[in-house]
């Protein structure tokens, strides 16, 4: 039995155990996030690596971090931003508060979970290991330990800090957290698995906590495209809050734009090296030099253009604004988007910080058809050293465009055929057809000629006839059309052969998803440039040459989409719609997503002049890939199939009929071919 002594002696080890514990959980001091962060955070990365964080470096992020306090009634705060202005730092010095000084459940969901494994490396990790309050409150990793920290999950007395990625559904329906951190929105999938928005999913895990209001969502992103932005809905859906600054000369507040070359006030420089870029007043036209810009923005503070009652805090931070970026790089990034739509929207969104608004309406295809190119078909015209093909299948036939590539992405349609067939028969004469032109040899305007580089065929429809296709044609690969602003190109593509074991085939069958959203905008900003044929000094970036063998069929289907508004749950959402046939739109598209798995838009002029040389230095060529040494991962590396006799001439003599409609369109065995050639209708 216990006595009276030893009751009281193990109520006070329990009393000296908890006052320990209370101590380690609760607030030390009474300290803000930002000041938090200049005492004890050191930059992970960056030119500033190994450093206290310094406010006086990035004076806009205080306002935003200290509204991640518990003292701050706001729950919901969101950033609108350019790219590499040091914003990453909210999030780290947030979850460093929080396991220091206001410990609770904390989630940083990453774009992906490779993103947060690699914000865990570069950023978090580092962050601990570099300050010293972290490091005495975050558990060590054990690997036999639950209770441990691991690369996702930081352990600490009240609490932990989760990391994961957008694509992760098991996290975001499973994990209830007080504090969510929210990185790259803008980049994360518009649906999970089928499981809906991981946005939404997201905020989910915090309904536990609503009822009391004691929650808060931090959510960061550069944009993408106007009405496709998360980042931009919450930006405009909030009180819309910019840093403004005093002209040094008149005293006039206001916030930094970009302007333009036409605007009375606004970023002003020449367009040659050295840029001597200044800053031109609104309100009385003071010139600002750059020298003035610190001083200038350390006095600035954040004003709401949109404030009112229930609006959460949105912010906009661009480069105009930032110490870490010189107003010359910002005029010499302009300058070398040139009239290039893409690098343009690139520039929008990653210097500015802005959405970029595509045109919804379609091309005028008759002014496409009026400034046709007299060069024949089926020949590579001169600046054409790249041959992609883009294969739509439908179930009577393929439609087939041959695209020549040149340097800065600007191409020619060298072919565009119908292929009429049973597709879903594989030994259809339609395939054997497709299979000629895969091992053509197409003629160049400068001597030689040259094989089709890589082919890309719509696995969408009559799958198994096209896997049969691709399967044993090294060049050929199998597309899947993706859709959403926020796809990539060409991205990461699935196996589809196993062996023996059960295990997929490292060089079998794979197919490859296309973002054709951002692709078929890209194509259209193309469409859209002027060139020599209707009065420029040039042929822009990405111009787009169509040979007077084309009728107008093939350029109204290349002008077949739109982009149309709706809104759904409350949202609005701008997506693509066809009217009428776009197969050769989807032909193009392909095209273009095939240019982008060669890295054409990556080469530079020593590599163009290089491949110059030896495409027309010799008769016969090989793939690009090839004289490249640089060959991408082919849609399958079976044994190829045996050569085609070799070819004379054009490499197809198609007649130049139209296909006739889809009701009416008699099945043929024989591998007559429809041409889209132009027969003056």
């Amino acid at each position: 039995m216990w006595n009276e002594g030893q009751a009281w002696s193990r109520a006070s080890v329990a009393a000296i155990v908890a006052g320990a514990l209370a101590s380690t959980i609760a607030p030390a001091e009474s300290i803000t996030p930002s000041a938090w962060a200049a005492k004890n955070l050191v930059v992970p990365d960056g030119p500033y690596e190994g450093q206290l964080w310094d406010p006086t470096l990035t004076p806009q992020l205080a306002e935003i971090m200290d509204h991640l306090s518990p003292d701050s009634p706001v729950n919901a705060i969101s950033l609108r931003k350019s790219a590499q202005l040091g914003a990453t730092t909210i999030g780290i010095a947030w979850s460093g508060y929080v396991t220091d000084i206001d410990p609770a459940p904390f989630m940083t969901v990453m774009p992906t979970l490779d993103g947060a494994d690699g914000y865990n490396r570069e950023k978090l990790h580092p962050a601990i290991v570099a300050s010293e309050p972290l490091r005495r409150k975050i558990v060590e990793a054990r690997s036999r330990s639950s209770r441990s920290s691991t690369a996702r999950t930081k352990r600490f007395p009240g609490g932990s800090i989760i990391l994961t990625g957008a694509n992760s559904a098991a996290d975001l329906r499973s994990k209830t957290r007080k504090y969510m951190n929210l990185d790259e929105v803008d980049e994360w999938p518009i649906d999970l698995a089928g499981q809906g928005d991981p946005f939404e999913m997201a905020a989910a895990r915090q309904l536990a906590y609503r009822e009391s209001g004691d929650w808060k969502r931090f959510a960061t992103s550069t944009p993408t495209i106007k009405g496709a932005s998360r980042i931009d809905d919450l930006f405009e859906a909030g009180d819309q809050r910019y840093w403004e600054i005093r002209c040094p000369h008149c005293g006039g507040e206001q916030r930094l734009v970009f302007g333009g070359r036409d605007a009375p006030y606004g970023l002003k420089f020449a367009t040659t090296y050295p840029h001597r870029a200044h800053y031109v007043c609104r309100h009385a036209g003071c010139v600002i030099e750059h020298s003035a810009k610190a001083a200038m923005v350390r006095g600035g503070r954040w004003v709401a253009a949109n404030p009112g009652p229930g609006r959460d805090p949105s912010y906009h931070l661009d480069t105009l604004t930032s110490l870490l970026v010189g107003w010359d790089d910002v005029a010499d990034a302009f300058l070398k988007a040139g009239k290039n739509p893409e690098k343009l929207k690139t520039f929008w969104n990653l210097w500015l910080g802005l959405p970029w608004e595509e045109r919804g309406d379609a091309p005028d295809w008759q002014r496409l058809y009026a400034r046709r190119a007299d060069y024949p078909a089926g020949v590579v015209p001169h600046g054409g050293l790249v041959l992609t093909a883009g294969v739509d299948v439908q179930g009577d036939g393929l439609y087939c465009e041959v695209v020549a590539w040149g340097r800065g992405e600007r191409s020619w349609t060298v072919d565009a055929r119908f292929i009429p067939g049973d597709t879903a028969r594989e030994g259809d004469p339609c395939w054997t057809e497709l299979d000629r032109l895969y091992n053509a040899r197409w003629p160049m305007a400068t001597g030689g000629s040259i094989p089709l580089d890589l082919m890309g065929v719509d696995s969408g429809f009559n799958t198994n006839a096209v896997y049969a296709f691709v399967r044993h044609r090294p060049k050929a690969m199998a597309l899947k059309g993706v859709a959403g602003w926020t796809a990539p190109p060409i991205g990461t593509p699935t196996k589809l052969d196993v062996n023996t074991a059960g295990k997929k085939k490292r060089r079998g069958l794979q197919v490859w998803p296309v973002g054709t959203w951002a692709l078929k905008a890209k194509f259209y900003g193309f469409l859209r440039q002027p060139g020599r044929a209707e009065g420029e000094d040039a042929d822009p970036e990405g111009y787009c040459h169509f040979g007077q063998f084309l009728d107008r069929r093939y350029f109204q289907q290349l002008t077949a989409e739109y982009i149309a508004e709706s809104e759904r749950k409350g949202h609005k959402r701008r997506e693509w719609v066809a009217r009428g046939e776009n197969h050769f739109h989807d032909c193009r598209v392909y095209n273009l997503g095939l240019a982008w798995r060669l890295k054409l838009d990556r080469l530079s002029e020593d590599d163009w002049t290089g491949l110059s040389r030896q495409r027309d230095a010799r008769p016969d060529q090989g793939d690009m890939v090839a004289l490249m040494n640089g060959a991408p991962e082919p849609g399958c590396t079976a044994k190829p199939s045996p050569p085609a006799a070799p070819e004379t001439g054009d490499p197809a003599t198609p007649e130049a009929t139209a296909p006739p409609s889809k009701s009416t369109r008699p099945r043929r065995r024989g591998p007559r071919v429809v041409s889209f050639r132009n027969t003056g209708r």
